[in-house]
């Protein structure tokens, strides 16, 4: 059996718990905690406020069977990080070709930032416990940090976005460092107000270590495993097979499969020859296609969208938009 439910759905159907193990030491006004609906899910949820505009929650979960959680569009008004410590699971992006599919296992980690969320979809494993870890930190707190409320160094400033701007997301490896961190707030051994200072000390050092790790990756500072030719010569073949049908491009798996090559190796190798994910290398090359047809062509907006692979005009717009700051429509008049 499969119990399919949105997110909202499954988080307002918990219970808050009187539970003073659950409470974890914390006084009543800064931690609430609650029971998962037995129907669906064993186990509790934390949500504790450190200060305002800084949270940290804690999951430890057991689907009773396969379960699925749908995530509808929304605005995120917080950065997230997510840190996943147990169970298995993935996170399908139905609107973000460059986010298509996450991996939700122990040792990996999600960053993202405020903004339009995705519309997504989390599928669980019933076989092992579920065990989350995740921040949710305010743009201001974050910008509380700079000295005389400055700019955010380079590197770190698409991690604040206006509200209506499509979010920023990346999943990574949690390091070494990021594990004791998060080992020394799972085992916390203080109580009270102690408590509470110090787990919000690591909280901050745990997002530190995070941004610190983020712009590495954006500075193209980050270690990065050799490629060998016949490597690099697969990945380009990958890119070839990828662009020839635009209306049934092959899934991840296909196409690694066809290259020659396996999951992780295409998806690292594309973006370390491209500087692109497979599918935001897709995207791109649909639109500027659709940008060209609709410069030199006298056809429809949902032609264009239904030549280039779109099968939603909508989403081909909303695709457009995201990638030229301009409606594919009105782009088309001032060819005119």
């Amino acid at each position: 059996m499969t119990i399919e439910l949105t997110i909202d759905e499954f988080f307002r159907q918990m219970q808050e718990t009187d539970d003073e193990e659950l409470r974890w030491g914390l006084p009543d006004q800064q931690i609430a905690t609650y029971q998962f609906n037995p129907r669906f899910s064993q186990g509790w949820r934390r949500e504790i406020c450190l200060r305002e505009g800084l949270w940290l929650h804690i999951d430890r979960h057991q689907p009773v069977d396969r379960l699925i959680l749908q995530n509808l569009d929304q605005k995120l008004n917080h950065i997230h990080c997510s840190f996943t410590l147990s169970g298995k699971g993935r996170v399908f992006n139905a609107s973000n070709p460059d986010r298509a599919e996450v991996l939700q296992i122990a040792g990996k980690y999600y960053l993202e930032s405020n903004g339009m969320g995705s519309k997504s979809t989390a599928d669980y494993l019933a076989v092992e416990p579920c065990s989350f870890l995740e921040i949710a930190m305010r743009p201001d707190i974050l910008r509380s940090f700079v000295a005389l409320q400055g700019d955010l160094p380079e590197h770190l400033q698409h991690l604040i976005r206006h509200p209506n701007e499509l979010n920023y997301d990346r999943e990574g490896e949690i390091q070494p460092s990021m594990a004791n961190v998060l080992q020394q707030i799972l085992l916390c051994p203080h109580q009270g107000m102690i408590k509470r200072m110090y787990l919000e000390s690591k909280v901050i050092e745990l997002m530190a270590l995070v941004l610190d790790h983020e712009a590495l990756i954006q500075k193209g500072t980050e270690e990065k495993a050799q490629l060998k030719p016949d490597q690099v010569e697969r990945i380009h073949y990958a890119k070839e097979i990828l662009l020839q049908d635009l209306n049934d491009p092959p899934s991840l798996t296909e196409l690694a499969h066809q290259a020659g090559l396996n999951d992780f190796l295409l998806k690292h190798g594309f973006r370390q020859v491209f500087g692109k994910t497979v599918f935001g290398e897709l995207r791109s090359h649909r639109l500027g296609l659709a940008k060209q047809q609709l410069a030199q062509q006298n056809v429809s907006v949902t032609e264009v969208a239904m030549q280039v692979g779109y099968g939603s005009g909508t989403a081909f717009a909303r695709s457009f938009r995201r990638e030229f700051g301009i409606s594919p429509k009105a782009y088309q008049k001032a060819c005119r």
